[in-house]
Order: structure tokens, then C-alpha cells, then sequence
């Protein structure tokens, strides 16, 4: 069945017509403020949280603490929460990084201005590193 449409011209009416609504009765409150308004202990908490992207974005934080930074860049952390680390630029970040179970995390340790000789030797002839850096650079 063919909808009805509004002659050109005809300013109101139709399927897009604007109408009448209330306010939604829904609103979202939080204790917290952006990463980037949040003070130390603020961004703490948010490093604690159970979603890898809010911990991701603490990394972007200019108050980040270096312990809070360190524990981010951990193992037991998920890859894209350990990747904002490396990519923080932080010292010593890159070095730990290198030697990070996931190729995308040691790929990118393999650009940090602080990377060891040793390490950057290592990733430079790691295939898995290579493969990535390849895929990046096409």
C-alpha cells in the first residue's frame, strides 16, 4: 500500500512532520567528570573501571599518575588498554611494551622515542612486529 505523500509545497504534514513530545524522563548523572577534567583521585577510580575503553582514555590524561600508568600497561590488561599506554609516549612505557604478548602493542613500542637499541633491534627482526608494520604502512 502506498503511503501518502504531501504535495510540494505544503509546509507541515507527513511521515517527517515535526510533533509534539515531552522531555525524556531518562537522564544520565555521574560522579565523575571527563578523563580530561578528572583530578588524581578521580583518575584512579577510572582506571579501576571494568570497561577497557574508560581505562584506555585514562591514558590521555595529562594527570595520569606514572603507578597508574605502569599498571595499565600490564599484561593482565586487554590489548587496546595496553596499546593507549604505549602510545602515551610516557618513559619507559616503550621498553615494557616491547616485550608485550600482542605484535599490535610490540609494533607500536617499536616507534617510542625511548626504546632500548636492544629492544628495537629485536622487534626490527620480530616477523610477527614485521607483519603488522606492514599492514600499517600500505
Amino acid at each position: 500500500m502506498p503511503t501518502n505523500r504531501v504535495p510540494k509545497g505544503v509546509r507541515s504534514g507527513g511521515q517527517f512532520a515535526a510533533s509534539a513530545h515531552t522531555e525524556p524522563l531518562v537522564s544520565i548523572d555521574t560522579d565523575f567528570p571527563s578523563v580530561g577534567d578528572a583530578d588524581v583521585e578521580q583518575l584512579r577510580a577510572l582506571a579501576e573501571s571494568n570497561d577497557p575503553l574508560v581505562r584506555a582514555e585514562v591514558t590521555s590524561s595529562i594527570r595520569v599518575p606514572d603507578d597508574v600508568l605502569e599498571r595499565l600497561a600490564e599484561a593482565d590488561q586487554p590489548a587496546s588498554v595496553r596499546l593507549a599506554a604505549v602510545n602515551t609516549g610516557y618513559a619507559g612505557i616503550a621498553d615494557r611494551a616491547a616485550t608485550d604478548p600482542d605484535p599490535l602493542v610490540r609494533a607500536a613500542a617499536l616507534s617510542g622515542w625511548d626504546l632500548s637499541d636492544h629492544h628495537r633491534e629485536r622487534l626490527s627482526h620480530d616477523p610477527k612486529v614485521q607483519r603488522v608494520m606492514g599492514l600499517i604502512s600500505r
